[in-house]
């Protein structure tokens, strides 16, 4: 199966590459405004219909109406979606393969006809690992404001587990099926931390909107949290890695709608369920697991943490507050998640080697 892993570089910015960058977010803004204006459904129909106006509008090169076009009708159909107004914000560049060269530290770009962009690229130890693996083939390279990500991708040979593993999350930790558990609780800490920053923050310049706008792009507090989702499911994969475990997870979805204002819950409660990365984690492992041939699965969540794994009773009046119960039909005391985590598993369909339990119930 074909894998891809997306790698950071840094570069400096100059007055030439914020030239290519907003030149590409004017293009992108443009043709949103072609596609809605013409009603111009499909990637390949708005990229015939900007080609030639584009080259001759904005003197840039074939290649890059194409991206363009890629790049305008992704925005349009995740803002559709999000029934949200269509709009390229930030400065960005997308190019595919075939059009950029990389030799050591210098990325060669297409701008305009005749003139090519050479920029040094800055990286480290794990950068250059994917540049000097020669198993590896190059993808699009994307490029913002002082960053320049490349995808690398290579054919990946699934590793066939021996067992399933099925993993819980929520607010404070993630629970494996096998009584592994990985504490979360750094999350919320990071949370509350530059929430009580920017609420100083504002009561301090609360006229100030430039220096609010700057301050409350969170870019620190989303790094920082990422950065710890990455070490927790590095952990995570490399043990599924090294034991031919299978990996079930739970397909979350609605998890915002349903802590929405009027639920009874507090407002500190659904501010943390909002900023809570629920999606990111989950991601991380998914595309950690697939570069190392580690199976990745996603099953229904309904009813996990209610449902008894070990007789199947259905535990209808359970409360979210209670982290532990006892089972009324067969008597067993089942930790709220690690019973939700077994019951993933159950429900994971991926054929292993060794002895896979019998399915839980799904009422």
């Amino acid at each position: 199966m074909k894998t891809v892993k997306a790698v950071s570089f840094s570069y400096k910015p100059t007055s030439t590459t914020k030239q290519l960058l907003e030149t590409f977010r004017m293009m992108v803004n443009h043709a949103i405004h072609v596609c809605l204006d013409e009603e111009i459904k499909g990637r390949v129909n708005l990229r015939d219909r900007i080609h030639k106006e584009f080259k001759e509008r904005y003197g840039v090169v074939s290649c890059y109406p194409y991206s363009v076009a890629e790049v305008a009708w992704s925005i349009v159909k995740k803002h559709k979606r999000w029934q949200r107004k269509p709009t390229a914000d930030r400065l960005m560049m997308k190019m595919d393969a075939a059009k950029y060269s990389l030799n050591y530290s210098i990325l060669s770009l297409p701008f305009k006809k005749g003139e090519r962009l050479l920029i040094p690229v800055e990286y480290g130890a794990y950068q250059r690992s994917f540049l000097l693996d020669e198993t590896l083939k190059r993808g699009s390279v994307t490029m913002i404001e002082s960053t320049i990500i490349i995808a690398f991708w290579k054919d990946t040979e699934a590793i066939i587990p021996l067992i399933k593993v099925g993993i819980d999350v929520n607010e404070k930790s993630a629970v494996l099926s096998d009584g592994t558990t990985y504490d979360l609780s750094e999350v919320a800490r990071l949370h509350t931390e530059y929430g009580l920053r920017r609420r100083d923050f504002s009561s301090r310049h609360s006229r100030d909107q430039r220096l609010k706008r700057m301050f409350s792009r969170g870019s620190r507090e989303k790094g920082r949290v990422k950065q710890f989702l990455n070490r927790v499911s590095k952990q995570i994969v490399q043990k599924a890695k090294e034991s031919r475990q299978a990996l079930v997870l739970e397909k979350l979805k609605g998890i915002r709608y349903v802590h929405q204002k009027g639920n009874g819950r507090s407002r500190s409660s659904r501010r943390r369920i909002a900023l809570w990365p629920f999606r990111e984690l989950q991601h991380q492992i998914e595309y950690k697991a697939g570069w190392d041939g580690v199976q990745v699965e996603y099953v229904s969540p309904a009813w996990t943490s209610k449902v008894c794994h070990m007789c199947g009773f259905v535990n209808r009046k359970l409360k979210l507050t209670e982290r532990e119960w006892l089972c009324p039909s067969c008597g067993a005391t089942l930790d709220r998640d690690l019973n939700a985590a077994v019951n993933i598993e159950r429900r994971g369909k991926i054929a292993c080697l060794g002895e896979v339990r019998p399915g839980a119930r799904s009422e």
